[in-house]
């Protein structure tokens, strides 16, 4: 750092800024003093929760396939629960994520195995932190657990966050190349939410693509957000990938996904979170919507 640069002695610097945003929210908003026990009481007595959002198909053929993705939850004081935005910058100035990530992928596994269909029981998509991303470890453990558990790669999918494979895309690759002879399958999420270009996903052998749910809200309000999901989905065709629409609120958004030929749908219009133990494969024909991604075609 140049003198001219070097930060004046006595102005408050970037690094004390964040040092008072992370106080802020520990003592002031969540009322942690301290915020590393916390989170470490959290994980050594199960006070995390899985929760999960199903996923289904929009195509008669995808009707039988179901997946879930799974979704993290604190238990605070009075059985109220934080989301992941309440506690996850925290753990991220932490560096705890990996660690968090490892707890839900050994309960998620725990959870697949109960279930040995390998045809109906569902697939788990779970998101990554870049955390995970960069960790060389990361694949050896997940092959341990699956191998504890004796279950098949292909009832896990993985979610790739768009912003973190742009940072880290030859870490990525090399995930994916120690992941998939195992089975586990992989997801590109929030696609489109910077920009849409297919430049970065052809270097990846990523099984779905999840569309930024911002475009989605707008495909019956905006021409321009309707052509490009319509793009997004000839192209994912064309390069024999899945794709997957989030935050479908409405039945008239999932008709028109359905017209222009989406596999997949998710949000609030399809189902509604709920805790992970109370989910079991249902008969197709109690599905409204179909499925979900296959259980082998993935916070």
């Amino acid at each position: 750092m140049s003198k001219m640069n070097a930060p004046k002695e006595g102005l408050p610097t970037r690094a004390d800024g964040d040092a008072l945003y992370l106080r802020t929210i520990t003592e002031d908003v969540l009322g942690w003093t301290n915020p590393e026990a916390r989170l470490r009481k959290a994980l050594k007595e199960d006070q995390f929760l899985l929760y999960a959002q199903r996923i289904a198909g929009t195509k008669p053929r995808l009707a039988d396939e179901t997946a879930l993705e799974v979704l993290l939850r604190l238990k605070e004081e009075e059985d109220n629960l934080l989301p992941p935005g309440g506690f996850f910058p925290v753990a991220e100035a932490l560096g705890m994520l990996g660690e968090i990530d490892h707890w839900v992928i050994r309960k998620a596994i725990s959870w697949c195995s109960v279930d040995r269909d390998d045809v109906r029981a569902p697939m788990c998509c779970i998101n990554l932190s870049a955390d995970s991303l960069i960790d060389k470890e990361f694949p050896e453990r997940v092959r341990a657990l699956l191998r504890e558990h004796d279950l098949p790669g292909h009832r896990l999918c993985f979610e790739l966050e768009e912003l973190d494979v742009l940072a880290h895309t030859a870490a990525v690759q090399q995930l994916i190349a120690s992941l998939r002879p195992r089975g586990c399958k992989f997801a590109l999420d929030n696609f489109g939410s910077v920009k849409v270009s297919f430049e970065h996903v052809r270097a990846l052998p990523v099984d779905y693509l999840k569309v930024d749910g911002g475009m989605i809200q707008n495909i019956l309000k905006n021409p321009g957000d309707l052509a490009r999901v319509k793009a997004i989905s000839l192209t994912c065709q064309r390069l024999g990938m899945r794709v997957i629409a989030s935050s479908v609120e409405t039945q008239d958004i999932l008709s028109k996904l359905r017209e222009i030929s989406f596999d997949f749908a998710q949000g609030f219009g399809i189902a509604r979170p709920a805790l992970l133990d109370s989910l079991r494969p249902a008969p197709a024909a109690a599905e409204p919507a179909a499925a979900a991604p296959p259980a082998g075609p993935a916070a």
